[in-house]
C-alpha cells in the first residue's frame, strides 16, 4: 500500500532507485531541480571516496553512502517514480554535495592528500568505471515511460518485483566486485610490515601538549604507542582519534585503564592523512575527555 511519502513528488534530498540502472548497485541522490528536471548524482556503498565524492556517514539519514558528484546529470523528473523512493539525505549533506558538484563542473576542486591517494587507487578506478560511470551513461539515455492515469494493482505489483530485481542486482554485482577487491586487500594486508613508523603518545590529566609524527613517504601503516600517564586513576574508558574537523577517525573498544600501561595501535596510513589530530581517552559512560593530546602528522622525504 503506497504511503503518503510515496505519493510526494521527488525533491532535493530524496534517494531513488531508477529503472535504467536497476542492474547496478546504485541509488540516485537528488541535489537540485529546475523546470521539469532534477539534478541527481549516483550513490553507492563502496567506502572509498575520492576528490569528487561526498561521504554520508552511517549515523546520518541515508548513510553510509558515497555520493559520486563527478557523474551528476540533469534528468527528466518523470524518471523518478515516487514508489521507488529509497531514502532521504539531510539538508547539510545535500548542500555539501551540490557545492561539490558545482566545483567539479567549474574545475575548481581542491583535493586533500588522502583524496588524491584514493583517486590514484586502481581498485577505486575500477569501481568508478564499472558503476557510477556506467550508471551516468544509462540514465542519460533513458526516457520516461508514461503511465496511464489509473492502473490496477495486481497481487504482486510491478513495483515490488522491480524492487526485488534491483536488490538482487545490487547483491550480485556488488558481491562479485567486492570479492575481487577483498582478495587484493587480503594479499596486501597479510604481507609483513617492516620498520613501521612509530610515535609514543603519553596521555595524562595534566599533559595536554602536542607532538609531531613525520611519516616516511610510501609508509603504509603507523604505530602509535598509547601510554596512560600515572596521574590517571584506574577506570574503564576508550581511546579515540578525532581530526581537525571534529570527525572521529577511530574509536577503540572499552579497556581497563591502568597507570603506566601501554596500548599499541597500528593504523593504516590512509586513515591518517597529513594534518592535526586529537588523541583522547574518554570515559566509558560518556562525558568530557579524561586526557587529550594533539598529534600532527606530516609526510617526510
Amino acid at each position: 500500500m503506497p504511503t503518503d511519502a510515496d505519493r510526494m513528488p521527488p525533491a532535493p534530498g530524496d534517494l531513488f532507485v531508477l529503472a535504467a540502472t536497476a542492474d547496478l548497485p546504485v541509488e540516485w541522490a537528488i541535489l537540485n531541480r529546475r523546470a521539469g528536471q532534477l539534478l541527481a548524482v549516483p550513490a553507492d556503498t563502496r567506502p572509498l571516496a575520492g576528490s569528487a565524492d561526498v561521504e554520508v556517514p552511517a549515523e546520518l539519514s541515508g548513510g553510509p553512502l558515497s555520493l559520486r558528484c563527478r557523474f551528476g546529470v540533469w534528468l527528466d523528473a518523470a524518471l523518478f517514480e515516487p514508489e521507488l523512493r529509497s531514502g532521504a539525505l539531510t539538508p547539510d549533506i545535500v548542500a555539501e554535495a551540490l557545492h561539490h558538484f558545482r566545483r567539479v563542473e567549474s574545475a575548481d576542486l581542491e583535493a586533500s592528500p588522502l583524496a588524491e591517494e584514493v583517486d590514484s587507487d586502481p581498485e577505486y578506478a575500477d569501481w568508478i568505471r564499472e558503476v557510477p560511470e556506467r550508471a551516468q551513461a544509462l540514465v542519460a539515455a533513458a526516457r520516461p515511460v508514461p503511465w496511464p492515469a489509473a492502473r490496477p494493482a495486481p497481487a504482486v505489483s510491478w513495483v515490488s518485483a522491480h524492487r526485488l530485481a534491483a536488490i538482487f542486482a545490487l547483491l550480485a554485482v556488488g558481491l562479485s566486485i567486492w570479492v575481487a577487491l577483498l582478495r587484493r586487500d587480503v594479499g596486501r594486508l597479510s604481507a609483513p610490515i617492516f620498520d613501521i613508523p612509530a610515535n609514543e603518545v603519553v596521555l595524562g590529566a595534566g599533559d595536554r601538549g602536542g607532538s609531531v609524527l613525520e611519516i616516511p613517504r610510501g609508509a603504509s601503516h603507523v604505530l602509535l604507542l598509547l601510554v596512560v600517564d600515572a596521574g590517571i586513576a584506574p577506570r574503564e574508558g576508550r581511546f579515540e582519534i578525532v581530526d581537525a574537523g571534529g570527525r572521529t577517525v577511530w574509536r577503540g573498544p572499552r579497556v581497563h585503564l591502568i597507570p603506566a600501561e601501554e596500548f599499541r595501535l597500528v593504523v593504516p596510513r590512509g586513515l591518517l592523512a597529513d594534518g592535526r589530530y586529537s588523541i583522547r581517552i574518554v570515559p566509558e559512560t560518556g562525558g568530557p575527555a579524561i586526557a587529550e593530546k594533539t598529534l600532527r602528522i606530516t609526510t617526510g622525504e
